[in-house]
């Protein structure tokens, strides 16, 4: 729970300084001193969810509606006395994961007005009550349907960018030729990815190589990390690759002649450098933007 409590802005009124997790407002433990519920309602709490939530294994309750939680859910599949999962009226993100919809124990799961992405979930107990009513950015309505084989790619790499609040908005829906901003195409054909000052972090997705028919590839003036894929210099119809003003580092990989890449404002650029990741209140801050 430290490690829990470490990713969080806890208002005053949450009192977390006992050195006794079981002694914090809104956790509960059982008689073996294991967390049991999580209560945590209407606390204007913001922050993400830890992969640690996942170690709890005696969890049996989650429930965090009305806070400021973001980002994607983690890894639960070790809660498997898990009955409840309320995380209503949030600005979480990402694809909701297997390890939450394949609880067997799993009675109650509220994702109502977030904004995940991907498929609408299905989950594996026929029997939860699982009301899928609010805003969220499923591509689909009906629960399991798969999105458009388009999507995907975007899907993947909104997750190298740790699925920023800005994309989950912005990109919405079964078709990214569909007024998504930043997307431009030809037909049906992706051509150009601008996300020029979207103010992202993370890495560059290899994933970018599966839109085959990229002319441009806009990522400048962001905070990004890493090195530069070197699925896409396989672009073959790629001309402009622009990663300026971040903070990519490594080997440029080996492009085309006829491909413009920019790489200037990248001091480790060409050299290995550590990647660096914001501080939780600059993630707080670009997804209240």
């Amino acid at each position: 729970m430290q490690s829990f409590k470490s990713y969080l802005n806890l208002t005053s009124d949450v009192h977390w300084s006992d050195p006794d997790p079981c002694k914090w407002d809104g956790i509960i433990c059982g008689e073996s001193n294991r967390i049991k519920r999580i209560l945590l309602r209407e606390k204007d709490i913001a922050g993400t969810l830890p992969q640690d939530l996942g170690k709890l294994s005696e969890l049996v309750e989650v429930d965090l509606q009305v806070n400021g939680f973001f980002g994607p859910i983690p890894d639960l599949s070790g809660l498997q006395y898990l009955r409840l999962f309320n995380v209503q009226y949030n600005q979480l993100t990402g694809v909701v994961p297997r390890s939450l919809t394949g609880l067997k124990t799993l009675i109650v799961a509220n994702l109502n007005n977030n904004f995940f992405q991907g498929p609408t979930p299905l989950f594996e107990n026929s029997d939860a009550f699982v009301p899928i009513v609010g805003a969220n950015s499923f591509c689909l309505d009906t629960p399991g349907t798969p999105c458009d084989p388009s999507v995907e790619p975007f899907l993947s790499i909104a997750e190298s960018f740790g699925y920023p609040l800005k994309l989950a908005t912005a990109w919405s829906g079964n078709d990214p030729c569909d007024r998504w901003p930043g997307i431009t195409c030809s037909g049906s054909d992706v051509t150009v990815v601008n996300l020029e000052g979207f103010e992202l972090t993370g890495t560059i997705s290899p994933s970018f190589a599966l839109l085959t028919c990229l002319e441009t590839i806009d990522l400048s003036n962001n905070n990004l990390t890493g090195s530069i894929p070197r699925e896409l210099a396989t672009l073959r119809m790629l001309r402009t690759l622009n990663v300026s003003i971040n903070n990519i580092n490594g080997a440029v990989p080996t492009f085309s002649e006829s491909v413009n890449v920019v790489t200037s404002g990248n001091a480790n650029i060409g050299k290995d450098g550590p990647v660096s990741h914001p501080p939780v209140e600059l993630l707080q801050k670009m997804n209240k933007d």
